[in-house]
């Protein structure tokens, strides 16, 4: 996991000795709304979505973790019953450590608590950033600033990119309906600015995807 590479071979220690790997199914939830938190989970492999209740009682994807990254931890550091829910989306594989060792180690190793609160600092930051864009922006733009993100995220350069998990996924993930998501693409497909198969998409014009956001000389996009 890049988030404990380095650290004291004595924390290392310590946690790998309370890590316990897990295989889930996909559908399945990871930790439950209003249940006790156990400790932290790292993604191995597959994808898990948080999700959460909205205003209308209808359940919100509010982010998606992938392999290298790590959830669970408002609990940990809290103590306080679940909010939000997990949910698999994939097969998946995790790791978990149980919360009474991730605080010994956070409290034996300075450096270890440094890496968790810059973390939980930068997902809270991402979690403001979409809030406000979503709060704020059109469906056009939301879909436009997520793609562009995705490849600066993508190890390839050259611009094509894999949804992370269904349309339907991320299109509650940008608050949008599975619909609106669709239309977007197919609009953006027609300004030439992108090509889409399935999950699969190429940005064509990167450039005129970043004007659109920006809304400064932006490509029109068929109605």
């Amino acid at each position: 996991m890049p988030i404990l590479d380095g650290l004291h071979a004595r924390t290392l220690a310590l946690l790998a000795e309370a890590a316990e790997r897990v295989t889930v199914a996909p559908g399945t939830r990871v930790f439950d709304r209003g249940s006790q938190p156990t400790g932290l989970f790292f993604v191995v492999s597959g994808g898990i979505k948080l999700l959460s209740m909205g205003p209308d009682q209808r359940a919100r994807v509010v982010e998606l973790f992938q392999p290298g990254q790590m959830f669970g931890e408002v609990g940990v550091f809290t103590g306080a019953i679940y909010r939000t829910w997990t949910e698999t989306f994939t097969p998946t594989t995790l790791i978990h450590i149980r919360r009474e060792v991730v605080l010994e180690a956070v409290n034996r190793d300075h450096e270890l608590a440094l890496r968790l609160l810059a973390a939980v600092s930068a997902r809270t930051q991402r979690l403001i950033d979409s809030l406000s864009s979503a709060s704020t922006n059109t469906a056009a733009v939301r879909v436009a600033a997520y793609l562009l993100e995705l490849a600066d995220r993508s190890p390839a350069a050259d611009n094509r990119l894999t949804l992370p998990a269904s349309k339907g996924t991320i299109a509650s993930l940008l608050n949008l309906s599975q619909e609106s998501l669709s239309r977007v693409l197919r609009r953006m497909m027609d300004a030439g600015l992108l090509m889409v198969m399935g999950r699969r998409i190429l940005i064509r014009d990167r450039e005129g995807l970043a004007q659109l956001m920006d809304g400064d000389g932006a490509p029109a996009m068929p109605l």
